[in-house]
């Protein structure tokens, strides 16, 4: 009897956790899709959160406490002013002294706590006496997502129970997931440098350095470490009272990779701020969103498949929903406007031809200025608006979460944020923290493989392999259409141009109105090809006829492997084919930033 897809869902996928994302949470308060339960102190913010990892020495003095909450809260209260539709997630593993401390403020001010715990919760509570335990599960409890990492290096549980090199590797392992997880670690931390693995200073390192092997994926030399900003609170301890600084300071730390301090907070503060600007798109425009919403999400995955697939994933699907909408609207207002500054360019030109013929008056060079003028409105209109940068950025973390939800569906669980944009990292870097933000919460042990089973590989099929077949190469048509109805719009205006010009030749007496045509004609050829240009229309059939014929091999090639029962190599392919959809999505990317929305020069 054929199983039913409900059924091969259920089979296949993990289920459901019953916490909220921030998309969830986003969704529920700004788009309607479950009923309202803001708190009367809860501020509007948009689903993309800004995650603060927190590391720090465990013998903290109780009489620092206060100080050491003061500082930490002061700087999360600045934070939330300076991006207001942002929402924060504490990533925290709930050890004694600094985690907790930071835990408390977390919860104090609002923000989401998610603690990652370094192995099975019984085994980690063993650190704890009894008075200590029930603070942990007290803070547990207020968590709103918690997640164990497994044992490395295939160790069975009984090898971390004592204190020794297996149990500290573990505390390595989950430094190294608040490091590579969080935009921001913030470190409760002395300032002292020790070789101890698991330790504060180790986890410092990992974040201004990048996570070595064993704890991530290997990289080649060439290729930059994903680093970031340690925010260091600095923290006595019973075991070392004497600080590098003066005790309670805020330090904030860079990674060396940067030509100088300026040069890092201007990167990350852009980082922040892009995040801030999706997220305050995504508020703004809620409106819109609602309408279209619905459909985006239908488009990347069915909505009847949907209901039982896991929390994170549905994250995921509807955090592309977001993007999708708010690329989607950014793009429509590029192309407004470009078709709106070229059309003020021509009239400029025909009211300068005017002025020099048919109407030679005052008013028709002070409408050739004005023509001008609203051009160059136009533009600074678009660019302080960010319209252009908004669609491509949108568009671009859209498909890298088209990328992260079928590479999770099929059961791999590498982040996309480790092969996307890796060349254009210092301008589109927020981008890679947006879709690394996305998986925070769905999996605990990145670059790991799940048995896969051949109903979910046959969604990823359906759903992206023959669909992406089909859009490319409706996409390729479609673009080779106004590719040649363009060209032939510039043929047709330049030989009209030409034709009038041999007529009046010919004819021999002046006709202003005819001087006229052959002078705003190829200015008008000239706009159209710009427009031409500055889409891209060349270079899309291009790419997207290289596309369809790519994802048409892929997808007879991995129906094959599905119905001969190689679902190991079916998964290894699907990784294949997804780093390789990343690279293309990186080059379309680049194929338009090189094309800026500008005044067309010498209009």
């Amino acid at each position: 009897m054929e199983t039913t897809r409900e059924a091969v869902i259920d089979e296949v996928l993990r289920p459901a956790a019953t916490q909220e994302s921030a998309v969830e949470a986003f969704i529920d308060l700004e788009l309607g899709a479950k009923p309202h339960r803001r708190n009367h102190d809860q501020h509007i913010a948009g689903p993309l959160p800004l995650i603060i990892g927190i590391t720090g020495h465990r013998d903290v003095r109780p009489e620092d406490v206060t100080s050491l909450e003061a500082s930490l809260r002061s700087e999360f209260e600045r934070l939330r002013e300076l991006y207001p539709s942002t929402p924060f997630v504490v990533l925290n593993s709930l050890a004694e002294g600094s985690d907790r401390l930071a835990a408390r403020v977390a919860l104090e001010l609002g923000f989401r706590l998610v603690v990652v715990l370094p192995m099975a919760r019984d085994l980690y509570e063993a650190d704890f006496a009894a008075e200590s335990l029930g603070e942990f599960r007290a803070l547990l409890a207020q968590a709103e997502h918690s997640f164990e990492l497994p044992l490395m290096s295939n160790r069975m549980p009984e090898e971390v129970v004592p204190h020794g090199p297996a149990r500290e590797q573990q505390y390595a392992q989950v430094g190294a997931y608040l490091a590579s997880h969080s935009t921001i670690l913030f470190a409760l931390w002395d300032g002292v440098h020790l070789n101890k693995v698991g330790g504060t200073s180790q986890i410092v390192r990992f974040k201004l350095e990048g996570v070595p092997a064993p704890y991530a994926r290997t990289h080649s030399e060439l290729d930059a470490p994903d680093c970031g900003p340690v925010y260091q609170i600095v923290t006595p301890r019973h075991s070392n009272p004497n600080t590098t600084e003066q005790p309670f300071t805020v330090r904030k730390i860079y990674p060396s990779e940067y030509a100088s301090r300026e040069d890092a907070e201007q990167a990350f503060r852009d980082i922040y701020e892009r995040m801030e600007t999706l997220n305050s798109d995504a508020v703004r425009y809620s409106s819109e969103l609602r309408d279209h919403f619905t459909e985006s999400e239908a488009y990347l995955f069915p909505e009847d498949l949907t209901k039982e697939l896991p929390e994170p994933l549905r994250g995921i699907r509807a955090f592309y929903a977001i993007t999708d909408v708010l690329s989607q609207r950014a793009q429509k207002r590029t192309f407004q406007v470009l078709q709106i500054l070229l059309t003020f360019v021509w009239l400029a030109a025909v009211f300068f031809e005017l002025y020099s013929g048919l109407l030679p008056a005052t008013s028709m060079i002070a409408l050739y200025l004005g023509m001008f003028v609203c051009a160059y409105a136009s533009y600074k209109w678009a660019d302080w608006r960010g319209y252009q940068t908004r669609y491509l950025d949108y568009r671009a973390l859209a498909e890298g979460l088209r990328v992260q939800f079928f590479w999770k569906l099929a059961g791999i669980e590498e982040s996309v944020a480790d092969y996307y944009l890796r060349k254009q990292k210092s301008e589109l870097e927020w981008i890679r923290n947006a879709v690394r933000s996305s998986m925070m919460e769905t999996s605990s042990d990145q670059g790991s493989r799940e048995q896969p089973a051949a109903g979910a590989l046959r969604f990823v099929l359906t759903h992206w392999v023959e669909d992406q077949a089909k859009y490319f190469s409706k996409a390729a048509h479609r673009d080779h259409e106004r590719l040649h109805r363009l060209e032939r719009r510039v043929t047709i205006l330049f030989g009209a141009a030409l034709a009038l010009a041999i007529f009046q030749l010919a004819w021999g007496t002046a006709n202003m109105v005819i001087i006229l045509c052959v002078a705003v004609l190829p200015v008008a050829a000239a706009l159209v090809h710009h427009y031409l240009e500055k889409n891209a229309f060349s270079e899309h059939k291009r790419q997207y006829t290289r596309m369809s014929i790519f994802y048409t091999r892929a997808k007879h090639h991995l129906r094959e492997l599905i119905d001969t029962g190689r679902l190991p190599e079916a998964q290894d392919f699907l990784a294949e084919l997804g780093r390789e959809a990343l690279v293309e999505n990186g080059d379309w990317i680049l194929t338009h930033r090189d094309r800026p929305l500008e005044v067309p020069k010498g209009g």
